[in-house]
């Protein structure tokens, strides 16, 4: 499992402090995007290859919320992965709760079709297969 530690920023936040719903679709880009990079395919490198990576669904169940100044990790598994597409799973907690539960489909594409997903990523993500994300606190 890839982790992701983040701070909830101020301009996150609505007038209670709560971080607002669309920001948590943020926080698993960066953190599936550095997952990328820490396996030596950063986005950058991926598009000038004439790759994209292209997300075909997304979801994220909010358990509790986050609020302004919380330190919190995103816990990132891979879920599925075949021949053209792969799924995330995702986890955010703080040290003490399981704040959402996420995931995202995504396929390659090149030159605007999608292609096979080239066997040197496909190894590579493959090590983050482990299935379901499990909750590593008491509560759920």
């Amino acid at each position: 499992m890839f982790s992701y530690v983040r701070r909830v920023q101020f301009y996150e936040t609505d007038a209670q402090s709560i971080v607002h719903h669309s920001n948590y679709f943020k926080y698993l880009e960066e953190a599936r995007g550095e997952l990328l990079r820490s396996l030596g395919f950063p986005y950058s490198s991926l598009r000038q290859k004439g790759l994209e990576v292209v997300l075909l669904s997304a979801s994220c169940e909010f358990l509790k919320p986050l609020v302004y100044d919380e330190e919190f990790r995103v816990h990132v598994n891979i879920s599925h992965l075949d021949r053209f597409t792969f799924s995330f799973e995702y986890l955010l907690e703080t040290n003490t709760e399981l704040k959402a539960k996420a995931n995202t489909r995504h396929c390659i594409l090149k030159e605007k079709k999608i292609v096979s997903i080239p066997k040197e990523i496909r190894e590579s993500l493959s090590q983050f297969f482990s299935g379901p994300c499990r909750h590593s606190k008491s509560q759920r």
